[in-house]
């Protein structure tokens, strides 16, 4: 085996090595923390929602505070849905990146195949 194989060989296996870490280990953690961090929110909320039949209705400073509560974890819980959609996204720009490079990987290598 020549040398110039042998580290075609060894840029390959490189290369499926990243490809699963990037596509295993960044995107399920990520995945993990926004679901956890989407479901402790969404418990907040459904627990400000049982808190909206407590509060008195005569009460304007708790009417208002609660209020302000719920539009700020209305707000929290669709940033974190933004973050799943931007998190999708990325997953897909990163395999179509890995798909282009597997491409120009393949096409340089039969290219240097037919030169020799």
């Amino acid at each position: 085996m020549k040398f110039e194989e042998f580290m075609n060989q060894i840029r390959q296996w490189d290369n499926r090595c990243s490809r699963w870490m990037m596509r295993h280990f960044y995107f399920l953690f990520f995945q993990i923390v926004l679901v956890v961090t989407f479901l402790f929110f969404f418990l907040r909320i459904l627990e400000t929602i049982n808190l909206i039949a407590v509060v008195p209705h005569d009460d304007l400073h708790s009417q208002i505070l609660l209020h302000n509560s719920m539009t700020t974890m209305i707000i929290v819980f669709l940033m974190i849905l933004n973050s799943f959609w931007m998190l999708f996204l990325f997953n897909g720009m990163n395999r179509i990146r890995l798909v282009l490079k597997d491409i120009n990987y393949n096409l340089m290598r039969q290219k240097h195949q037919h030169k020799n």
